[in-house]
């Protein structure tokens, strides 16, 4: 395997948080995976280049704002409230070891005048229009018409037995719901100060969806997407969403591919407040862990795959990753100082590296923790040419094992 072929850059988007309050740990586990992701394809020398979004626009930011600030709240305030959040996120990231130095940030607030001139531009291809109501909604069934793939993401039986419905001003909606949706939400009572000018669209401020789909185009120099992730919860609508907008305006491919990764269940039920089942990253510091041991605990599940997370599963994978650390650390005491210094030179044992990367190219993370395990245990291997495996390894792990 040539791992000194550099290839083209690979466009890599995830859907990034809403800052509105604190993200729970389904919420880190797809950010966790679109980690592994980057981790993996710069393994294989395919050069990423990886982009996220914060959404600190949409109904839930501006509630919240107005809850903390008040009836006379304006943007400066909803600023003040999502960069409380957007720092505790950002924070949470590097706990987990994920690659922050390596992601574009793009904030919604900082992309207001792009996405006006985005939806001003569907207007003009007749895949958006104005209402009564001075919100600007896409059109669904202009779009079905032209393109005929709406839905595509969820299945091709999606649009079976549904029909296209009136309109949809929230942000988040149920599956059933075939409404137009808002791209440019009129400026309302209740949105306090909060909104953006704009002569034809008039005040207000953008809708969930047309967010991600201008800040890829930002991103990407409107090129094709070359891997979205996010998790299965974003399919309907938001990334369905993503698709119709995209398309409609760009006439070519959004995204070449889609990786999802699944839910998190608590004691096999579905995290929620009300539940008593809502857990952040801080719940797993109160209790004396190290965050990283999450991050063991969900590779060793495939991302297609749910997670039950309880204390119990939680307590077993600190276990794992300290025995595993203490292995490492054995390794280490095995070579003296001026080993250490050329560990980066090191020939890499060609089989196991194989092994590894065939496991992480199919972002199989369990097996390709396996591989690992089989590095440290393998009695013939001696403790230099170990340790520089399990150095190479955890590039793309991001356990800090080294």
């Amino acid at each position: 395997m040539d791992l000194k072929t550099q290839q083209p850059k690979l466009n890599l988007y995830t859907c990034g948080p809403t800052v509105y309050n604190l993200a729970h740990i389904g919420n880190m586990r797809s950010y966790v995976f679109a980690d592994l992701v980057y981790r993996a394809k710069k393994f294989a020398r395919q050069n990423p280049k990886w982009v996220m979004n914060i959404t600190d626009i949409d109904d839930k930011t501006i509630r919240n704002t107005i809850e903390e600030f008040g009836g006379e709240a304006g943007v400066k305030e909803l600023k003040k409230y999502t960069d409380r959040y957007t720092q505790i996120f950002l924070a949470d990231l590097k706990k987990l070891n994920v690659a922050t130095g390596e992601i574009k940030f793009i904030k919604v607030s900082e992309v207001v005048p792009a996405i006006q001139e985005f939806i001003i531009k569907l207007i003009d291809k007749g895949y958006a229009y104005k209402a009564e109501d001075g919100s600007t909604y896409f059109n669904i069934e202009k779009y079905q018409q032209a393109f005929g793939n709406y839905g595509q993401l969820v299945g091709e039986k999606f649009l079976e037995g549904k029909k296209i419905g009136a309109r949809v001003k929230v942000d988040e909606y149920g599956k059933d719901d075939l409404s137009d949706f808002a791209l440019w939400k009129a400026r309302e009572a209740n949105d306090a100060n909060i909104f953006w000018p704009h002569p034809v669209l008039g005040e207000g401020r953008p809708g969930w969806h047309i967010e991600c789909s201008v800040i890829n185009d930002i991103a990407f120099g409107g090129e094709t997407t070359d891997i979205h992730t996010g998790g299965v919860d974003l399919i309907f609508p938001h990334h369905t969403n993503e698709i119709a907008q995209s398309e409609a305006l760009t006439g070519h491919k959004f995204v070449e591919t889609w990786l999802h990764s699944e839910h998190i269940l608590v004691d096999n039920k579905k995290m929620a407040k009300s539940a008593g089942n809502f857990y952040t990253l801080a719940d797993i510091e109160e209790k004396g862990y190290n965050p990283i041991v999450y991050r063991y605990l969900l590779l060793q599940t495939s991302y297609k795959q749910k997670v039950n997370f309880t204390w119990e599963s939680l307590e077993a994978a600190s276990h794992g990753y300290d025995n595993l650390k203490k292995k490492i650390k054995a390794l280490k005491k095995q070579m003296p100082w001026w080993q250490r210094l050329f560990l980066k030179k090191a020939k890499l044992d060609e089989n196991y590296l194989a092994d590894f990367s065939a496991k992480i190219s199919s972002l199989n993370t369990a097996a390709a923790l396996a591989v690992l395990q089989s590095v440290i245990s393998d009695k013939e291997l001696p403790a230099p040419a170990k340790f520089a495996l399990v150095a190479k390894f955890d590039e793309v792990l991001g356990l800090r094992l080294v």
